[in-house]
C-alpha cells in the first residue's frame, strides 16, 4: 500500500473519543507505564477499528511491557508497536532540568555514559536499545524510537527498531527525513513521521498554515504512518490550536483522496549522500555542558571531526541550515519558518557501516565524523571509480592513497570518479554572495549536483518530487556564476508548493 496511516497522539482516557473526532486510522496512545489503564482504551479502540501504537513516555527509567501485556497485543490486530518517545533528547539532555517533567533524576534514558569515550558510550547506548527492541517486539511488530534531533537514528535501526523523526517543532524537518529515510534505508527498518507543533516551551508554536504545509511534507515524503502531536488540549480552547485541528481533518478529508500518492519511502533512489559515524552531534555547542544541549551521548564533548557535517548542511540547503547547528532556533523567541523548508537535492544521510548495494547509484558522497569502516571504504572507493564524486577531509582518505597528507583542497580524479580532499569543512558551507563555497574550485566541483537552491526535491524512482516554497519563483538576473534574486518579497516559507511527476 502507497497510502500511509494517518494518527493523533492521544491519552489512554481520551483515545478513541479524539481519534473519532479528527477522523484519523490509528492513535498514539500515551499511558505511562501503567498498564491497568490500557484496557478500556484498548477495547474502545478495537470496536472502532483503530489502530494504536503505545507510547510510555514518563514510565520509569528501564521500564519494559510485562509478558502478560505482550501476550495480550499479540491477538490484537490493531496494535502497531510500542514507541519509545524522544529516547535521542532524554539520553543525550538527561542533566537539562526539562527532563525532570519525567522525574528521571538525571538518570539517562538508555545507558549512563559518564567515563565513556565516544566510542563506549555509542556501544552502551546500542546495546540498550538492542535490549528494548527485543523486550518490546511482539508478535513480530518490531517497536519504533521518536527522535527531536537528527541523530541517534541510524543506531536505533540498527538495533532493529522503527524511526520516527519529529518534524515542524524546532527542528530543521527535511534534514531530519533525510538521516530517518537513510537510516530505514541502510537497516531495513520503516520510516514514520511525527508532525508535532510544539515550540520548544509553547504549548503551539506555529500556524496552522506552516501546521498543514507540514502534513504535506511528511506525506511526500513517502512515511508509512504519520501521525500529529501538539498543544491543543492543553491550550484552553485557543482558536490557533482549533485551527490546526480543522486543517488536520480538511487534509485527511479532502485532500490526500484526491492527491493519492503513487509511492512509499520504499522507493527513494537519492543522489547524495553523507556517510559518518553516528555520534549525536547536531550543535556546535555540544562541546562543553550547559543546560543545552547536552554533551555527545550525554558526557563527551565534540570535537572538530564531529561538528564536521553541519557546514555540509549548509553547502546542500543553499544557506538555509546554519553552519554551527541543524536543530536551529531553540534559544531564539522569534517563530522559524526555516524548520519546515531548505532546499535539499535527493539527501540521505547513511552511517559509517553501509555498504556496497545501498550506495550504489550516488552521484555525491560525504565521508564526515570520526570513523569510516573498512567496508565502507571499499564501498565507497568502487562508487568513485563508477562515477561519483566523494568528499572527505584527508584523515579518512584510502590508505595508501596519498590523499592523507593533503594540506590543501585537492582534487584527483579515479576511473569514472573523483575524490576531492577538503582539509576544513567549514570551506564547504554555503556563500550567498558567490551562490556556492568562495573557493572557485569548490564551486565548480558542486555544479549541478546539489539543486537549484528552490526546491527540496526526491526521486522516488518513477515518480519525481520537487517542493517549494510559495511565492520561490521569484525573478532573477546574473551575477558572476549565480542567478541572483531580484527580490524574495512575497515568497512565504510557511506554505509549501508540491510539484509530483512521471518519469
Amino acid at each position: 500500500m502507497t497510502k500511509p496511516l494517518f494518527g493523533l497522539t492521544v491519552g489512554a482516557e481520551e483515545a478513541a473519543r479524539r481519534a473519532a473526532e479528527l477522523g484519523v486510522d490509528f492513535v498514539d496512545l500515551h499511558f505511562g507505564g501503567d498498564v491497568d489503564s490500557l484496557a478500556p482504551a484498548l477495547e474502545a479502540c478495537d470496536g472502532r477499528g483503530l489502530g494504536y501504537v503505545l507510547n510510555f513516555e514518563k514510565a520509569p527509567i528501564g521500564w519494559v511491557p510485562p509478558s502478560r501485556l505482550k501476550q495480550d497485543l499479540e491477538g490484537r490486530g490493531g496494535f502497531l508497536g510500542f514507541l519509545l518517545d524522544e529516547a535521542d533528547h532524554m539520553q543525550i539532555n538527561a542533566h537539562w532540568p526539562v527532563i525532570e517533567y519525567y522525574s528521571y533524576q538525571g538518570q539517562h534514558y538508555l545507558a549512563e555514559t559518564e567515563g565513556l569515550d565516544l566510542f563506549a558510550a555509542r556501544a552502551a547506548v546500542l546495546d540498550s536499545l538492542c535490549h528494548r527492541s527485543e523486550d518490546c517486539a511482539v508478535g513480530g511488530r518490531p517497536a519504533a524510537v521518536e527522535f527531536l534531533f537528527p541523530v541517534m537514528m541510524h543506531t536505533a535501526a540498527r538495533a532493529g527498531l522503527h524511526v520516527s523523526p519529529k518534524i515542524l517543532k524546532e527542528t530543521c524537518g527535511p534534514a531530519m527525513l533525510a538521516v530517518a529515510q537513510g537510516a530505514a534505508r541502510q537497516y531495513g527498518v520503516d520510516c514514520w513521521v511525527d508532525v508535532d507543533y510544539w515550540w520548544h516551551n509553547e504549548v503551539i508554536g506555529h500556524p496552522a498554515r506552516r501546521f498543514r504545509s507540514a502534513l504535506m511534507l511528511a506525506y511526500w515524503s513517502g512515511a508509512s504512518l504519520i501521525y500529529v502531536e501538539g498543544g491543543a488540549p492543553w491550550s484552553g480552547g485557543h482558536s490557533e490550536g482549533l485551527a490546526i485541528e480543522r486543517a488536520y481533518q480538511e487534509f485527511l478529508r479532502n485532500y490526500v483522496p484526491a492527491h493519492p500518492r503513487p509511492y512509499t519511502w520504499r522507493d527513494l533512489r537519492p543522489s547524495t549522500a553523507i556517510v559518518r559515524f553516528d555520534d549525536t552531534c547536531f550543535d556546535d555547542r555540544q562541546r562543553y555542558l550547559g543546560e543545552y544541549p547536552g554533551l555527545l551521548y550525554g558526557h563527551v564533548p565534540c570535537e572538530p571531526e564531529n561538528t564536521e557535517w553541519l557546514a555540509i548542511w549548509s553547502l546542500l540547503s543553499h544557506g538555509f541550515v546554519r553552519t554551527d547547528s541543524v536543530s536551529h532556533q531553540w534559544e531564539s523567541r522569534r517563530f522559524g519558518s526555516r524548520t519546515l523548508f531548505a532546499p535539499l537535492e535527493n539527501v540521505v544521510v547513511y552511517d559509517h557501516e553501509v555498504g556496497y548495494e545501498t550506495l550504489a547509484g550516488l552521484r555525491v558522497i560525504f565521508l564526515t565524523g570520526v570513523l569510516i569502516g573498512e567496508t565502507t571504504r571499499e564501498a565507497v572507493q568502487r562508487c568513485v571509480r563508477e562515477g561519483a564524486l566523494c568528499v572527505l577531509p584527508p584523515r579518512l582518505a584510502p590508505p595508501g592513497s596519498g590523499l592523507e597528507r593533503a594540506r590543501e583542497i585537492t582534487a584527483v580524479d579515479d576511473g569514472a570518479g573523483r575524490w576531492l580532499v577538503v582539509p576544513e569543512f567549514y570551506r564547504l558551507h554555503y556563500e550567498c554572495f558567490c551562490g556556492g563555497p568562495v573557493n572557485r574550485s569548490l564551486r565548480e566541483a558542486f555544479e549541478g549536483l546539489i539543486g537549484d537552491g528552490d526546491h527540496l526535491a526526491y526521486d522516488f524512482g518513477a515518480w519525481e518530487v520537487r517542493i517549494a516554497q510559495q511565492g520561490g519563483d521569484y525573478p532573477r538576473h546574473d551575477l558572476m556564476a549565480w542567478r541572483v534574486p531580484l527580490t524574495q518579497a512575497g515568497a512565504d516559507p510557511d506554505t509549501l508548493e508540491v510539484e509530483v511527476r512521471a518519469r
